[in-house]
């Protein structure tokens, strides 16, 4: 039976993977300087990572908690879609540093990209170790589920409402830096099993109901998310950019980044009980949503290296641009270029597993 994809699913994936590329496109603009005009703008672009990185995370717990597969199906589902693409795009990145870079091959380079070394083409897979930890986090959430499912009604309901509880919590302690700072990256990566919990909560219960109409919720939900992204990029990385001579940004567990990360889910979600996202969902636009979301993982792991190539290949003409125009572009000849790639390999046998395409 084939599985119905969730349309505003797709819409946020994509969103997030789009959200992604315009970080990495930025950091050219945003590191010539915040006394620069224009910094304000590369900020905007910039720091859409810090609520695309949740969302990616959210939409990981809405989809995987309370799966009641085993460990061997869960986890040769998962990681073969995980690790294939990946060891692929790592090879291919080696190759590229090697060849085009002309940076001399040791094992130790090799390893930094492997691991996601900031400063290495690997730069954005540190992505991929966080999930294979929260992967683990999230069989042990569902195997407590079903054990505890068995034993009192309506406990999946409970825990999970706890689960959100603490990891709000979490979130507020973490704000306040009550917890100080993580010890090891592995502790860091766990850290983002909030998200997922939180992800999952929103997505499947509904603190409102019928009380509010789906279309209050939908400009509710988008004021709130502008508000506080306006709030996060000219209240706080702007200001404190200047203050501090060097671009300044927030974590991931902050209260600030988590409400922004709820209401722009939470408006997809309350968009998807009306018509307006039912009226594009068939048509280009929601195509194109629906493509770069089944692409989403191989965009992830390929973008950075097109978009170090589009930057070598270009730098002469956009250094010292405006980034309201030159971001977008980055952006849009990035995307084009990398889902032409996974596209020409999703089409030939055997190289189609490395695409990453859900």
């Amino acid at each position: 039976m084939v599985k119905q994809r969730i349309f505003y699913y797709d819409v946020l994936r994509a969103i997030a993977i789009l959200g992604i590329v315009f970080c990495h496109a930025s950091v050219t603009f945003v590191l010539t300087g915040v006394d620069n005009p224009t910094f304000y703008i590369s900020a905007f672009f910039d720091c859409l990572r810090d609520f695309s990185i949740p969302i990616f995370v959210m939409l990981s717990g809405a989809l995987l908690i309370n799966r009641k597969d085993s460990l061997g199906d869960f986890f040769k589902k998962r990681l073969s879609r995980l690790f294939i693409p990946f060891v692929f795009w790592v090879v291919i990145s080696i190759i590229y540093s090697v060849v085009y870079l002309k940076h001399s091959f040791d094992i130790s380079n090799a390893l930094d990209i492997f691991f996601g070394k900031p400063g290495t083409l690997g730069v954005a897979f540190w992505f991929i170790w966080m999930i294979v930890i929260v992967y683990f986090e999230i069989f042990i959430i569902n195997r407590l589920i079903i054990y505890g499912s068995g034993k009192r009604e309506n406990f999946e309901k409970v825990f999970i409402t706890l689960l959100t509880v603490l990891s709000v919590i979490y979130m507020t302690l973490s704000h306040f830096g009550i917890l100080g700072h993580y010890s090891s990256n592995v502790l860091y990566f766990m850290s983002f099993i909030t998200y997922v919990i939180i992800g999952y909560f929103i997505s499947h219960y509904d603190l409102v109901g019928s009380r509010v109409s789906a279309n209050k919720m939908i400009i509710a939900t988008l004021l709130v998310s502008c508000a506080l992204y306006g709030y996060y990029i000219f209240g706080f990385v702007v200001p404190k950019s200047i203050q501090a001579n060097h671009f300044v940004y927030k974590g991931y567990f902050n209260l600030l980044i988590l409400a922004l990360s709820v209401n722009i889910f939470s408006l997809f979600k309350y968009l998807s009980k009306t018509k307006y996202l039912m009226n594009i969902e068939d048509k280009t636009l929601g195509k194109l949503f629906i493509t770069i979301s089944k692409y989403s993982f191989g965009l992830y792991l390929c973008h950075y290296m097109i978009l170090n190539l589009i930057k070598i290949n270009l730098i002469g003409i956009y250094r010292n641009q405006n980034p309201l125009l030159w971001i977008p572009i980055l952006v849009i000849l990035t995307t084009s270029i990398s889902l032409a790639i996974l596209g020409i390999l999703n089409r030939i046998p055997y190289l189609d597993r490395f695409t990453g395409k859900s």
